[in-house]
């Protein structure tokens, strides 16, 4: 009830008084202003329930996708894990292929077509002693053709094919994660 009389006293000071007064009904204003509790000078008055919401709204989206980076990253992970181990096992398995290949050229591993292990490689981990991945390994041996006819160069091209299994029988089924590597050589004999 005061402060609406004050209001009204300067109000009608305001009217009758000179315009140079001007700068000092402002400072009066905002002196008014700083300590009418109505305004939102006045008092703390908190948070509405309406800013509350969106910021819990805005909190949940940004937390959702947080989340989903971190699934996401976990995915290319393991698909960075399978694609190096599967590189390794394909390479270990050419090199393989390659020294009997030097050792014996007539090999029943080594004949033209295709071919492939009984077992399957197995990647542990050093730690745990857990099975990491396990993969099929196929391979498929060819001769070096050469464009003059008649004459056929002496060795074998060889295309080794990692590909990722769940179990003893399964291939692995998800088509972003299990890709199978393919790595190839070509294995000359020395003369």
């Amino acid at each position: 009830m005061e402060l609406t009389r004050s209001r009204e006293r300067l109000d009608h000071i305001r009217s009758s008084s000179h315009p140079a007064d001007a700068s000092v009904f402002r400072k009066i204003d905002k002196l008014m202003k700083y300590s009418n509790p109505n305004t939102k000078y006045g008092t703390a008055e908190g948070f509405s329930l309406v800013e509350v919401m969106i910021a819990v709204f805005i909190l949940t989206v940004g937390l959702l996708a947080a989340a989903q980076v971190l699934t996401m990253a976990t995915i290319l992970e393991t698909h960075a894990r399978l694609k190096s181990t599967a590189t390794l096992v394909a390479k270990n398995e050419l090199d393989r292929l390659a020294d009997l290949y030097r050792r014996n050229p007539e090999s029943d591993e080594l004949t033209i077509g295709e071919h492939q292990s009984n077992e399957l490689m197995e990647i542990w981990n050093p730690i745990t002693k857990n099975v990491l991945n396990r993969y099929k390994i196929t391979w498929f041996v060819s001769g070096i053709p050469d464009a003059r006819p008649g004459i056929g160069l002496n060795g074998c091209i060889i295309s080794v094919r990692a590909i990722p299994m769940l179990t003893e029988s399964a291939e692995g089924q998800n088509t972003f994660i299990n890709k199978a590597i393919i790595h190839s050589a070509i294995i000359v004999s020395e003369p």
